[in-house]
């Protein structure tokens, strides 16, 4: 909520906020997320650790002004006033929910104002914790006595019956299920594109940009942990992490190699999950901070490494296999644009409607996967099965 605690402390301020200290700016902005955003602190009590905070950070001037405006906001805040969505639509959006501009114009123009909106307030919320079961040792039956013999609440996923939400405030260290394999925390929105790729025992499935494994072992699994599965990625340090979820998964069927997916090299493979590098902002509930990290700019910059990571994939697939393209982003310029210009290139390769091998709801009027959080109650993402004809 940074953006929309600053725009507030800027009312009460006589000179810009970026000219305080980073200490007083952030003692300010904790000041008045407690006294905005929490219900369990009372608001004497967010003022007056903070003042103490900015005796320690500070000195009397900024001790005096540090009680100074957040006294003054709880006097006034029944004041307080944004600019009006007929004034301007994106600010008023984009201040009240704290997001950048120009991430605002563009749910605008893709969803229209009531659907941006709830977006927003989904990304503001705390994301719901799924997990699938790891079929490889455990079923629905075993799994759920487990949970219930845990005390741990939950609910079947929406789409997939792998999938479940965990209600329960949970501690991930000391969770029996997760320490055992039995399970591997993952939205669902990240099983689609493995349904979508239908593995089967036996085969040869390439992984591309693998880690940190989530669909790798999910694709082995599906496959009865009999076949091959070819993780690849370009990090080291995040294949070891991938090799690790499979020793406590049980998965076998994984080989890891460390190259770059626009120019890995092998001999043809059944089928492809190309879960390529993106812009991320179907995830943004999930990272509260990176929503000011990311640039206007980053979509079409990733769209050409995408483009290249597609094509090689293409080639190192069998005639009559299966390529899944997915994303964890709702940017048409990622999604849309991407397969359009593929498939332009590309006569040999033909879209399937995914309704055929996921649920109808998650799937869009041109046979595409399409998730968004408001709506599906997952993060957003986008998946597409293509086929070489």
């Amino acid at each position: 909520m940074r953006r929309r605690l600053d725009y507030i402390l800027s009312l009460f301020l006589e000179r810009k906020l970026e000219e305080l200290t980073p200490w007083i700016r952030n003692i300010l902005r904790m000041g008045l997320y407690q006294i905005d955003f929490l219900d369990k602190v009372p608001e004497r009590a967010a003022v007056d650790e903070s003042v103490k905070l900015a005796k320690k950070f500070g000195h009397r001037g900024t001790v005096a002004l540090v009680n100074a405006v957040l006294r003054n906001y709880l006097r006034d805040r029944g004041r307080i006033t944004f600019p009006s969505r007929e004034e301007n639509q994106i600010e008023n959006i984009a201040l009240f929910y704290s997001f950048p501009d120009w991430m605002v114009g563009n749910w605008l123009e893709l969803l229209r104002e009531e659907q941006t909106v709830r977006l927003c307030e989904a990304f503001n919320k705390r994301p719901q914790l799924s997990c699938r079961l790891n079929s490889l040792k455990t079923d629905q039956e075993g799994l759920e006595e487990i949970f219930k013999r845990e005390k741990t609440k939950f609910k079947p996923g929406r789409s997939l019956k792998d999938f479940y939400t965990v209600e329960s405030k949970i501690d991930l260290g000391g969770f029996a299920p997760l320490q055992q394999g039995l399970v591997y925390f993952q939205d669902e929105s990240a099983g689609l594109p493995v349904m979508l790729l239908d593995p089967q025992p036996g085969e040869r499935i390439l992984d591309l940009c693998a880690a940190p494994g989530g669909k790798s072992t999910y694709i082995a699994e599906r496959m009865g942990d009999q076949g091959e599965v070819l993780a690849v990625d370009v990090s080291k340090r995040k294949l070891k992490t991938v090799k690790e979820n499979c020793q406590r998964l049980g998965v076998r069927s994984v080989a890891l190699y460390c190259a770059d997916a626009r120019d890995f090299k092998c001999s043809h493979v059944d089928r492809i999950l190309v879960d390529v590098p993106c812009s991320a902002l179907g995830t943004l509930g999930r990272h509260s901070d990176a929503r000011w990290k990311k640039q206007k700019e980053d979509p079409l910059r990733l769209q050409k490494l995408q483009l290249e990571i597609l094509s090689n994939a293409a080639e190192l697939l069998k005639k009559g296999g299966v390529l899944v393209y997915s994303t964890c982003t709702m940017t048409p310029e990622e999604n849309d644009r991407v397969i359009e210009k593929f498939l332009k290139t590309r006569e040999d390769f033909s879209l399937r409607d995914s309704s055929k091998f996921v649920d109808s709801k998650v799937v869009d009027q041109d046979g595409m996967v399409r998730t968004l959080p408001h709506i599906h109650k997952m993060d957003g993402s986008f998946a597409c099965r293509l086929e070489k004809t």
